[in-house]
């Protein structure tokens, strides 16, 4: 019998079903937003200084396809067409345009920040509050952002909230809600519609 539970003992680790690692999981839950395409979701955007007090606070409409995606707040309004990006600041009435392979324009996407472990950051997994937490981090000071701290509904594997603490600079909070799959967009969502802002300044910065 001892011999028994002792073989039992060996074997129950080769049973058991393997389990998620971070960037496992952090694949399929990339896969499960790109199966959604196109999605649209609300977006709460707020930024906090190193003492975690509030500077500013923004809310909006983020429509996403892939390396595409359109994001439209109060005060600042981006698109991207996974080519070209461009960025509204109402405040000062600019518009800047940028790649969309440059980091600026990346660490807008969700989709980006969710595989940012590809380009050398360390990732861990954890539950908490029935949520499956996913912390990002790196150690090059090279990297602006040295930790991204992501929270997906366990069930849906849907991404909920990031934390993107930027190095010596506080930190952004971002709020997604209201999860939309499989929408039609009009031709152009992507694309920054340049003559319904006729005084803006347009800053080329590629």
């Amino acid at each position: 019998m001892k011999r028994t539970v002792f073989f039992l003992l060996l074997l129950f680790p080769l049973l058991a079903p393997a389990q998620d690692t971070a960037e496992a999981f952090l694949d399929r839950a990339v896969k499960a937003m790109k199966d959604d395409s196109a999605v649209q979701m609300d977006y709460t955007y707020t930024v906090y200084d190193e003492n975690g007090k509030v500077v500013q606070a923004d809310k909006g409409l983020l429509r996403l396809n892939g390396n595409s995606y359109s994001l439209l707040m109060n005060d600042i309004k981006v698109w991207c067409n996974g080519k070209v990006q461009w960025s509204f600041m109402s405040e000062i009435n600019e518009i800047y345009i940028t790649d969309a392979s440059s980091p600026e324009a990346q660490n807008l996407s969700p989709l980006y920040i969710m595989e940012m472990y590809r380009a050398g950051y360390s990732a861990a997994m954890d539950s908490v509050n029935g949520r499956t937490e996913v912390v990002l981090e790196t150690s090059s000071p090279d990297n602006n952002i040295n930790k991204v701290k992501l929270l997906f509904a366990a069930s849906t594997l849907r991404l909920e909230s990031m934390f993107i603490y930027m190095a010596g600079q506080g930190y952004i909070e971002v709020a997604l809600d209201a999860y939309t799959a499989h929408c039609t967009f009009p031709a152009g969502v992507y694309e920054c519609p340049l003559k319904d802002y006729p005084t803006a300044e347009v800053v080329d910065m590629r």
